[in-house]
């Protein structure tokens, strides 16, 4: 038990350094580290990684159950001059002993509610509440079953929902759907595919022959949601030849916003791997051009690899600098300019991001996104349009990039469109929510260049 207790400790505390100190995302830290620690079971690996997601999801009101020892390293470093500056060494020994991680274990299988077998022993013999007690609070809401837990280790606060939520970013997410957006990022998503090539109802008996349970959305054709996968689809048939991809439903509705038609000119300037670049070239249907553009060219090595694997032929990837296009290069159709953004959209499937994005880095976003949004703006032709997304929540970047950028270019309107997932009508400005498809949230604007 202590064996085991041991490596759950260790990993949530060098987790815990690289996000808070070092801002590094979690998930690639946690890979690395399984990869470096083959002795660990299958079970022990799921144990370990549904653990260390559901720290970050309840951080805010799990943070004084951080055994002392570690929490005083963290706080140090967090405060001392040059921190976050990504390379930060951890100190030796920063777990102490690792039944002091026990209470705030425990919590967080309450409060996630896992069924993790793993540790049942460890439950039984260790937690300090009797196990008719740990029963009886099932029925309570989660915020009382944390403050329960809290005083029961002896660590007794007031919880707030707000708490979930970095203090500096609580102010920049709209005061009216601040409260139920934080409910939603406790929630666990779903896995979402998009239907890409085949006929839909064989793909869909292809996952369900593979052991998963696909689920057509009622918002968006060609849009499935997996719940609690237990298979790995990196693997399968269905993904490997290109039936289906990887792309959450708030992704797939940024296609819907952009409505190209086949034989179109589109750019999609900030193409990243490409999933919303294959996204176009489906629409359009194979026909026409898509030029997917980012700055790292390692991103658009990962594109190739997915077009080939996906049949589309009219994607050409391209190397973009991020600076505005000559007067006689405005010859698309349409430009998706999906800038970088702080992803707090996406803070529901990747919680230990709220902790990792420092306040500093977000202020920076709205001007380097305004910034981009006018250059990939050069490229459309008269009567084009143009598309400006983020996976974020916050005004800043969504409503407030959109009014600096049509003060600054008045031959852009916005274009009302249906909103993606409502179907309610919007002046061209669409916010997409969890709440409205069990989705990531994102925010996007359409624009029509006037002339032509």
């Amino acid at each position: 038990m202590l064996a085991q207790t041991k490596a759950v400790a260790e990993t949530l505390t060098l987790l815990l350094w690289q996000v808070l100190v070092n801002r590094k995302p979690a998930d690639r830290v946690l890979a690395a580290h399984l990869r470096d620690h083959r002795e660990f079971g299958s079970r022990d690996r799921r144990l370990i990684s549904e653990l260390a997601y559901g720290v970050f999801r309840w951080y805010g009101w799990l943070a004084p159950l951080v055994p002392l020892r570690t929490a005083t390293l963290l706080e140090t470093a967090t405060a001392a001059p040059g921190a976050n500056r990504r390379d930060a060494a951890m100190p030796e020994n920063p777990i102490g002993r690792p039944e002091a991680w026990i209470p705030l274990l425990l919590t967080v299988l309450e409060l996630e509610r896992l069924d993790a077998p793993a540790i049942r022993d460890f439950w039984r013999d260790c937690c300090k509440l009797r196990r008719d007690a740990i029963a009886s609070l099932a029925t309570l809401p989660p915020r009382e079953r944390a403050e329960h837990y809290l005083l029961a280790f002896e660590r007794p606060r007031k919880l707030t929902p707000e708490m979930l939520l970095p203090e500096w970013a609580r102010s920049a997410i709209p005061e009216t759907e601040r409260p139920r957006f934080t409910d939603w990022l406790q929630t666990r998503p779903p896995l979402w595919l998009r239907l890409q090539r085949g006929e839909p109802d064989a793909v869909l008996a292809e996952l369900a022959e593979a052991g998963l349970r696909p689920r057509r959305s009622e918002r968006l054709a060609g849009a499935v949601s997996i719940h609690n996968p237990r298979v790995n689809l990196y693997l399968l048939p269905a993904y490997r030849e290109g039936r289906v991809e990887i792309q959450d439903l708030a992704s797939q509705a940024v296609g819907a916003v952009c409505a190209p038609s086949p034989g179109q000119r589109w750019w999609d300037a900030c193409a990243g791997a490409g999933g919303k670049s294959l996204l176009l070239a489906q629409l359009m249907q194979g026909r026409g051009t898509v030029v997917a553009s980012d700055v790292r060219a390692e991103k658009l090595d990962d594109l190739r690899k997915r077009a080939r694997r996906s049949g589309f032929s009219n994607i050409t990837p391209r190397v973009w600098d991020g600076k505005p296009l000559a007067a006689k290069k405005a010859t698309c159709d349409g430009v998706l300019a999906d800038a970088p953004c702080t992803c707090s959209g996406t803070w529901r499937r990747n919680p230990a991001a709220r902790w990792s994005t420092a306040p500093d880095e977000a202020a920076a976003f709205p001007a380097r996104q305004l910034e981009i949004l006018a250059a990939a703006a050069t490229a459309v032709k008269p009567g084009g349009v143009l598309v400006y997304a983020t996976c974020s929540v916050f005004t800043a970047e969504n409503e407030g990039v959109v009014a600096a950028f049509l003060a600054a270019r008045p031959e852009f309107r916005l274009e009302p469109v249906p909103h993606p997932l409502t179907g309610q009508p919007t002046d061209g400005q669409a916010m997409l929510w969890p709440w409205q498809g069990d989705c990531d949230a994102l925010f996007a604007a359409r624009f029509r260049r006037q002339g032509g």
